[in-house]
């Protein structure tokens, strides 16, 4: 994808998107150009802090919670798994079996498994493991198929 920039006059600032067909990358961009992209906070011993959703790479249940996951910390969230389904699935958010869903933007390569199931390796080096009942619309993404959402 081409991006050109360029400082304007004076005026409202104005984005033009070019494009041959709205792809589910592209979607996720105007989503984000308009600001909708819900807000996540999770909480550590830290404390509560609001999570972007590009360095989530996924929400985990544990034990009836559920933790958002980013490269170095879990934070605990106060929504069930469920609707963190729901509320990302137009984000890159993929329900991928019945403990986890998985950003499939940090997805880095999949490998065929025994049992009509995939093994997702992460760009930390995690893997995920995609049930066989999820594959088939995995397999709809991968090949360039309808965005989960």
């Amino acid at each position: 994808m081409k991006v050109t920039m360029e400082q304007a006059g004076a005026g409202e600032e104005e984005v033009v998107i070019r494009y041959h067909q709205l792809t589910p990358e592209l979607e996720r961009l105007l989503k984000f150009l308009r600001k909708d992209a819900p807000i996540i906070t999770g909480k550590n011993e830290h404390g509560q802090c609001r999570l972007l959703l590009k360095e989530i790479y996924y929400f985990e249940r544990v034990d009836d919670k559920i933790f958002a996951c980013t490269k170095e910390e879990e934070y605990q969230v106060s929504f069930p798994l469920k609707e963190a389904e729901e509320k990302l699935k137009g984000y890159g958010f993929f329900r991928c079996n019945k403990s986890f869903v998985v950003n499939i933007d940090r997805i880095v390569s999949v490998k065929s498994q025994l049992g009509n199931r995939i093994d997702a390796l992460l760009d930390n080096q995690e893997h995920v493991i995609i049930s066989r009942r999820y594959v088939k619309e995995f397999r709809n993404l991968l090949k360039g198929g309808k965005d989960c959402g």
